[in-house]
Protein backbone atom coordinates (compact mmCIF):
# COMPACT_ATOMS: atom_id res chain seq x y z
CA UNK A 1 0.00 0.00 0.00
CA UNK A 2 1.15 3.66 -0.78
CA UNK A 3 1.80 5.93 2.26
CA UNK A 4 -0.34 8.81 2.53
CA UNK A 5 0.86 12.35 2.85
CA UNK A 6 -0.92 13.88 5.65
CA UNK A 7 -0.79 17.73 6.71
CA UNK A 8 0.63 17.48 10.23
CA UNK A 9 -2.05 16.98 12.88
CA UNK A 10 -4.90 16.76 9.97
CA UNK A 11 -4.87 12.46 9.74
CA UNK A 12 -8.95 12.10 8.72
CA UNK A 13 -11.14 10.80 11.34
CA UNK A 14 -15.00 10.99 11.79
CA UNK A 15 -16.46 10.47 14.88
CA UNK A 16 -20.37 10.88 16.79
CA UNK A 17 -22.88 8.84 18.98
CA UNK A 18 -25.63 7.08 17.86
CA UNK A 19 -28.88 7.15 20.04
CA UNK A 20 -31.57 5.68 19.00
CA UNK A 21 -34.63 3.93 22.08
CA UNK A 22 -32.32 4.31 24.79
CA UNK A 23 -28.97 2.67 23.06
CA UNK A 24 -25.33 4.45 22.60
CA UNK A 25 -23.14 3.10 20.17
CA UNK A 26 -19.59 5.40 19.45
CA UNK A 27 -19.23 5.89 16.11
CA UNK A 28 -15.70 6.08 14.91
CA UNK A 29 -13.64 5.88 11.47
CA UNK A 30 -10.28 6.81 9.82
CA UNK A 31 -12.12 5.70 6.44
CA UNK A 32 -13.36 8.96 5.32
CA UNK A 33 -13.82 10.60 2.01
CA UNK A 34 -14.23 14.21 0.06
CA UNK A 35 -15.51 14.96 -3.01
CA UNK A 36 -16.72 18.09 -5.14
CA UNK A 37 -19.29 18.28 -7.23
CA UNK A 38 -21.72 21.06 -8.54
CA UNK A 39 -20.25 23.15 -6.33
CA UNK A 40 -21.03 21.10 -3.38
CA UNK A 41 -18.48 19.05 -0.70
CA UNK A 42 -19.20 16.26 0.23
CA UNK A 43 -17.93 14.09 3.58
CA UNK A 44 -18.43 10.43 3.81
CA UNK A 45 -17.45 8.41 6.64
CA UNK A 46 -17.70 4.60 6.84
CA UNK A 47 -17.76 2.92 9.91
CA UNK A 48 -16.86 -1.03 8.85
CA UNK A 49 -17.85 -3.87 11.29
CA UNK A 50 -14.64 -5.84 12.28
CA UNK A 51 -15.27 -9.27 10.87
CA UNK A 52 -18.28 -8.66 8.63
CA UNK A 53 -18.94 -7.42 5.31
CA UNK A 54 -22.71 -7.07 5.36
CA UNK A 55 -22.54 -4.61 9.10
CA UNK A 56 -21.30 -0.92 8.49
CA UNK A 57 -22.81 2.55 9.14
CA UNK A 58 -22.14 5.45 7.34
CA UNK A 59 -22.14 9.50 7.69
CA UNK A 60 -22.72 11.89 4.74
CA UNK A 61 -22.44 15.52 4.99
CA UNK A 62 -23.41 17.91 2.23
CA UNK A 63 -22.17 21.53 2.53
CA UNK A 64 -22.00 24.08 -0.30
CA UNK A 65 -18.04 25.00 -0.92
CA UNK A 66 -18.37 28.53 -0.77
CA UNK A 67 -20.27 28.18 2.84
CA UNK A 68 -17.10 26.51 4.11
CA UNK A 69 -15.78 29.34 6.12
CA UNK A 70 -13.60 28.91 9.45
CA UNK A 71 -16.22 29.83 12.72
CA UNK A 72 -19.59 29.25 10.45
CA UNK A 73 -22.33 27.83 11.94
CA UNK A 74 -24.50 25.97 9.24
CA UNK A 75 -28.28 24.75 9.43
CA UNK A 76 -28.79 21.50 8.11
CA UNK A 77 -32.42 21.33 6.31
CA UNK A 78 -34.48 18.70 5.77
CA UNK A 79 -34.11 15.92 3.24
CA UNK A 80 -32.27 15.60 0.47
CA UNK A 81 -32.63 18.79 -1.99
CA UNK A 82 -31.38 20.95 1.23
CA UNK A 83 -28.25 23.27 0.64
CA UNK A 84 -26.78 21.62 3.09
CA UNK A 85 -27.77 18.59 3.99
CA UNK A 86 -26.72 15.23 6.17
CA UNK A 87 -27.67 10.95 6.11
CA UNK A 88 -26.90 8.51 8.49
CA UNK A 89 -27.12 4.82 6.96
CA UNK A 90 -26.52 1.89 8.76
CA UNK A 91 -27.17 -2.07 8.38
CA UNK A 92 -25.48 -2.53 11.94
CA UNK A 93 -28.49 -1.02 13.58
CA UNK A 94 -31.04 -1.17 10.67
CA UNK A 95 -31.97 2.55 10.61
CA UNK A 96 -31.26 5.05 7.30
CA UNK A 97 -32.70 8.61 6.35
CA UNK A 98 -31.64 11.74 5.52
CA UNK A 99 -31.31 14.41 8.50
CA UNK A 100 -34.80 16.35 9.24
CA UNK A 101 -32.60 19.12 10.90
CA UNK A 102 -29.71 19.63 12.90
CA UNK A 103 -26.46 21.82 12.87
CA UNK A 104 -22.67 22.00 11.51
CA UNK A 105 -19.84 24.01 12.98
CA UNK A 106 -16.75 24.78 10.92
CA UNK A 107 -13.91 24.71 13.68
CA UNK A 108 -11.20 24.85 11.21
CA UNK A 109 -10.53 25.82 7.39
CA UNK A 110 -7.20 27.06 6.94
CA UNK A 111 -6.96 28.22 3.65
CA UNK A 112 -2.84 27.75 3.03
CA UNK A 113 -2.96 24.25 4.61
CA UNK A 114 -6.26 23.57 3.56
CA UNK A 115 -7.02 22.21 7.37
CA UNK A 116 -10.22 21.61 7.61
CA UNK A 117 -12.42 20.84 11.12
CA UNK A 118 -15.75 20.55 12.34
CA UNK A 119 -18.28 19.17 14.26
CA UNK A 120 -22.46 18.38 13.57
CA UNK A 121 -24.85 16.93 15.19
CA UNK A 122 -28.58 16.00 13.21
CA UNK A 123 -31.86 13.82 13.44
CA UNK A 124 -33.14 11.19 11.02
CA UNK A 125 -36.24 9.67 11.10
CA UNK A 126 -36.54 6.10 9.69
CA UNK A 127 -39.84 3.48 9.60
CA UNK A 128 -38.34 1.76 13.03
CA UNK A 129 -37.56 5.29 14.71
CA UNK A 130 -35.40 7.61 15.48
CA UNK A 131 -31.88 8.42 15.17
CA UNK A 132 -29.96 10.97 17.19
CA UNK A 133 -26.37 11.66 15.38
CA UNK A 134 -24.80 13.67 18.34
CA UNK A 135 -21.12 15.17 19.59
CA UNK A 136 -20.06 14.52 15.75
CA UNK A 137 -16.71 15.65 14.69
CA UNK A 138 -14.40 15.49 11.58
CA UNK A 139 -11.38 16.32 10.83
CA UNK A 140 -9.08 16.10 7.37
CA UNK A 141 -6.68 17.78 4.88
CA UNK A 142 -8.89 19.16 1.72
CA UNK A 143 -5.30 19.33 -0.24
CA UNK A 144 -4.15 15.58 0.79
CA UNK A 145 -7.73 14.06 0.79
CA UNK A 146 -9.24 14.55 -2.66
CA UNK A 147 -10.65 11.55 -1.95
CA UNK A 148 -7.46 9.71 -1.98
CA UNK A 149 -8.13 7.42 -4.48
CA UNK A 150 -6.58 6.03 -7.51
CA UNK A 151 -7.66 5.94 -10.67
CA UNK A 152 -8.66 2.52 -12.39
CA UNK A 153 -9.65 1.41 -16.06
CA UNK A 154 -12.56 -0.96 -17.11
CA UNK A 155 -16.10 -1.08 -16.95
CA UNK A 156 -19.18 -2.11 -14.94
CA UNK A 157 -22.38 -3.06 -16.23
CA UNK A 158 -25.88 -4.09 -14.93
CA UNK A 159 -29.63 -4.04 -15.64
CA UNK A 160 -32.21 -2.47 -13.56
CA UNK A 161 -35.64 -2.79 -13.07
CA UNK A 162 -36.86 -0.56 -13.11
CA UNK A 163 -34.12 2.06 -13.52
CA UNK A 164 -33.51 4.12 -10.45
CA UNK A 165 -33.16 7.54 -12.53
CA UNK A 166 -34.41 7.83 -15.89
CA UNK A 167 -31.53 10.15 -17.53
CA UNK A 168 -28.82 7.16 -16.29
CA UNK A 169 -30.66 4.30 -17.31
CA UNK A 170 -29.11 0.79 -16.70
CA UNK A 171 -26.14 0.92 -15.16
CA UNK A 172 -22.75 1.45 -17.06
CA UNK A 173 -20.52 2.81 -15.27
CA UNK A 174 -16.62 3.57 -17.15
CA UNK A 175 -15.05 6.19 -14.07
CA UNK A 176 -13.27 3.82 -12.10
CA UNK A 177 -11.32 4.56 -8.71
CA UNK A 178 -9.87 2.46 -5.87
CA UNK A 179 -8.14 2.86 -2.65
CA UNK A 180 -5.74 -0.02 -0.86
CA UNK A 181 -7.18 -0.43 2.73
CA UNK A 182 -5.06 -1.09 5.80
CA UNK A 183 -7.23 -3.72 6.65
CA UNK A 184 -5.80 -5.59 3.39
CA UNK A 185 -9.13 -4.91 1.10
CA UNK A 186 -9.87 -3.25 -1.75
CA UNK A 187 -12.85 -0.62 -2.37
CA UNK A 188 -13.60 0.36 -5.98
CA UNK A 189 -15.91 2.84 -6.95
CA UNK A 190 -17.86 2.16 -10.46
CA UNK A 191 -19.84 5.64 -11.22
CA UNK A 192 -21.51 6.87 -13.90
CA UNK A 193 -22.55 10.75 -14.19
CA UNK A 194 -25.06 12.28 -16.56
CA UNK A 195 -25.40 16.28 -15.67
CA UNK A 196 -26.29 16.07 -11.79
CA UNK A 197 -27.10 12.40 -11.20
CA UNK A 198 -24.85 9.49 -10.83
CA UNK A 199 -25.02 6.01 -9.85
CA UNK A 200 -22.35 3.29 -9.55
CA UNK A 201 -21.03 0.11 -7.77
CA UNK A 202 -19.21 0.49 -4.50
CA UNK A 203 -17.31 -2.85 -4.05
CA UNK A 204 -15.14 -3.81 -1.23
CA UNK A 205 -13.58 -6.97 -1.32
CA UNK A 206 -10.07 -8.90 -0.94
CA UNK A 207 -9.29 -12.69 -2.53
CA UNK A 208 -11.57 -14.81 0.00
CA UNK A 209 -14.30 -12.36 0.39
CA UNK A 210 -16.63 -9.78 -1.44
CA UNK A 211 -19.17 -7.47 -0.91
CA UNK A 212 -21.28 -5.50 -3.19
CA UNK A 213 -23.18 -1.77 -2.52
CA UNK A 214 -25.14 0.25 -4.86
CA UNK A 215 -24.54 3.75 -5.16
CA UNK A 216 -26.78 6.55 -5.91
CA UNK A 217 -25.41 10.39 -5.89
CA UNK A 218 -23.23 9.92 -2.91
CA UNK A 219 -25.06 7.45 -0.82
CA UNK A 220 -24.81 4.02 -0.14
CA UNK A 221 -27.22 1.33 0.07
CA UNK A 222 -27.39 -2.25 0.13
CA UNK A 223 -27.52 -5.04 -2.64
CA UNK A 224 -29.86 -7.63 -0.75
CA UNK A 225 -29.99 -11.41 -2.06
CA UNK A 226 -28.48 -12.09 -5.39
CA UNK A 227 -24.96 -13.92 -6.20
CA UNK A 228 -21.44 -12.72 -6.79
CA UNK A 229 -18.85 -14.50 -8.66
CA UNK A 230 -15.20 -12.98 -9.01
CA UNK A 231 -11.68 -13.79 -9.63
CA UNK A 232 -9.25 -11.08 -8.46
CA UNK A 233 -5.57 -11.50 -10.05
CA UNK A 234 -2.80 -10.06 -7.70
CA UNK A 235 -0.29 -9.99 -9.76
CA UNK A 236 -2.16 -8.15 -12.72
CA UNK A 237 -4.29 -6.49 -10.66
CA UNK A 238 -7.24 -6.89 -12.86
CA UNK A 239 -10.47 -7.92 -11.40
CA UNK A 240 -13.20 -9.73 -13.42
CA UNK A 241 -17.07 -10.06 -12.13
CA UNK A 242 -20.53 -11.23 -12.43
CA UNK A 243 -23.27 -10.26 -10.29
CA UNK A 244 -26.86 -11.12 -10.54
CA UNK A 245 -30.35 -10.98 -8.47
CA UNK A 246 -29.71 -8.36 -6.26
CA UNK A 247 -32.22 -6.05 -5.05
CA UNK A 248 -31.61 -2.39 -4.16
CA UNK A 249 -34.77 -0.12 -2.44
CA UNK A 250 -35.19 3.59 -3.25
CA UNK A 251 -37.64 5.76 -2.50
CA UNK A 252 -40.00 2.63 -1.58
CA UNK A 253 -39.34 0.85 -4.14
CA UNK A 254 -37.56 -2.04 -4.84
CA UNK A 255 -35.23 -2.81 -8.21
CA UNK A 256 -33.75 -5.39 -9.36
CA UNK A 257 -30.09 -5.79 -10.76
CA UNK A 258 -29.20 -8.48 -13.15
CA UNK A 259 -26.60 -9.24 -15.47
CA UNK A 260 -23.92 -7.50 -13.98
CA UNK A 261 -20.66 -7.26 -15.25
CA UNK A 262 -16.86 -6.06 -13.70
CA UNK A 263 -13.87 -5.75 -15.87
CA UNK A 264 -11.23 -3.52 -14.21
CA UNK A 265 -7.57 -2.78 -13.96
CA UNK A 266 -6.80 -1.44 -10.72
CA UNK A 267 -3.00 -0.34 -11.57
Amino acid sequence: MKAHQHIQNTESSMQATLNWDGHDREFKTNELDTNVSFGNRTFLGVQYTEGSDSAYSFVVLKIPEHRLVEGAALTIGAGEEAEISAYFGSTSIDRSGWATGGEIKITQMDETSKAFSATFHYTIEDPMGRVEIVNGSLSLSLANHARHNSVGTGRVQAKLDPVIIPSLGNLDASTIAFKDLQDGRIRLLATQHVEQASQGILMMFNEQHARLFYLIGNVIHDMVGGSLKYQWDVQKRTLTATFTDYVVSYKGIEHRITDGSIEVTLA
